[in-house]
C-alpha cells in the first residue's frame, strides 16, 4: 500500500482510492446493465395504408345487385369466388377498388356490412402492431378465396375491418386492366362512412393506434363535441368519415364525381323505377347525394372541390 503524506499533516492511501474508483465504475457497469434487460423491445411501425380497397355488403339478391350496381351505376361484375360467409360477387371500381357482395335473403333486416378493407403491403406486420398496441387479432393471417393475404378485426364499436395485401396472382391483380366500363358513375371511392356511437376528437383507435389525422371536423369550434369528422390515413387521400348521430346501416361508400349536375342527369337518365334524392350542400361545402339501394343501403356521390 502506497500513502501520502501532504505538508505533515494529512495521510491518505492510495490503495484505497483505487477500491473506490473500481466499486464506482462496477456500480455503474451494473446499473447500465439492469436498464438495458429492463428495457421494451422496440416497437413496430405501423406500416403504410395505401387506401381503400374494398367495401362488402349483404345484398338480398344477387340479381339485385347485378341490376342495381351494373346496370344503374354502371359497375361492371368482375368475377366471384368463395368465403366463410358465402359466394363473394365483385363488381370493379378501378384496379385498386372494388364493390363486393354477399347473398343473404334477409339482409335488409340486418347489418349490412360485412367489412370494409384497407390495402396495406405488410399484412403480417400489421397484425403484429395491432397486437402490441393491445388490440385483439387473430393468431395469424389467411388466405382469401381470391388468394389474398387478409385478417380482420372489429373497431371499438363493432365496425368489421379488413386489413389486405393483395396477391399477384389473385383475382383482384389479375383484373387489373379488365371490367372497367366507361358507363361507370365513379372512378373511385373517396371515403368509407362508418357507424360511431359517440364521436370524439383524437380518437384513441383510429387517431391513437392507427395515427389517422383530422381532415375536415364539424363544428370548427373544438369546445363543442364533434358531429361530422373525416379522418385520412397519412398516406393517401382516402378517408374515412364519422357523422353523429347514425346507425349501424349509415356504413356506406361514396364515390367522387367530378360534376354532380352530370352525375345527377345520368343517373336521371337510367333510373327507370329507382327514386332519386335531390343533390344538397353538405357540412364539408360540397355537393353530395345520397341515395339507396332496394335493401336501403345508402350510396353516396361527392365532388372534390368545396362549392364554387
Amino acid at each position: 500500500m502506497l500513502e501520502f503524506k501532504i505538508a505533515g499533516c494529512y495521510q491518505f492511501s492510495y490503495k484505497n482510492t483505487m477500491n473506490t474508483r473500481i466499486r464506482l465504475w462496477l456500480t455503474t457497469l451494473l446499473s447500465l446493465l439492469l436498464s438495458i434487460s429492463a428495457a421494451k423491445p422496440d416497437e413496430l411501425q405501423r406500416p403504410d395504408i395505401w387506401g381503400i380497397a374494398k367495401t362488402t355488403f349483404l345484398v338480398s339478391d344477387f340479381n339485385m345487385a347485378r341490376n342495381y350496381y351494373g346496370r344503374f351505376l354502371g359497375f361492371s361484375e368482375a368475377f366471384s369466388y368463395d368465403s366463410e360467409r358465402g359466394k363473394i360477387l365483385s363488381f370493379k371500381v378501378n384496379d385498386r377498388q372494388f364493390l363486393e357482395f354477399i347473398e343473404d335473403p334477409q339482409a335488409k333486416a340486418k347489418e349490412r356490412l360485412v367489412s370494409f378493407s384497407f390495402e396495406t403491403e405488410n399484412v403480417e406486420q400489421m397484425r403484429q402492431y395491432l397486437k402490441q398496441h393491445g388490440q385483439k387479432v387473430p393468431d395469424k393471417t389467411a388466405m382469401d378465396g381470391a388468394s389474398n393475404e387478409v385478417f380482420q378485426i372489429t373497431d371499438p364499436v363493432g365496425n368489421p375491418i379488413e386489413f389486405i395485401r393483395f396477391g399477384a396472382g389473385g383475382l383482384h391483380k389479375k383484373s387489373q386492366g379488365k371490367f372497367l366500363s366507361e358507363q361507370r358513375i365513379s372512378k373511385r371511392i373517396h371515403h368509407v362512412g362508418l357507424y360511431s356511437d359517440k364521436i370524439i376528437d383524437d380518437d384513441p383507435f383510429y387517431a391513437g393506434i392507427l395515427k389517422f389525422v383530422e381532415i375536415v371536423r364539424f363544428p370548427d369550434d373544438r369546445k363543442a363535441p364533434p358531429t361530422l369528422l373525416y379522418l385520412g390515413m397519412g398516406t393517401c387521400v382516402e378517408n374515412i368519415e364519422f357523422s353523429s348521430p347514425g346507425t349501424k346501416n349509415f356504413a356506406h361508400a361514396c364515390f367522387l364525381v367530378e360534376d354532380m349536375q352530370q352525375t345527377v342527369y345520368t343517373l336521371k337518365e337510367r333510373k327507370g323505377n329507382e327514386m332519386l334524392a335531390k343533390p344538397m350542400i353538405g357540412r364539408g361545402r360540397r355537393w353530395l347525394l345520397n341515395i339507396k339501394n332496394p335493401d336501403n343501403t345508402r350510396i353516396e356521390f361527392t365532388e372534390a372541390h368545396t362549392v364554387r
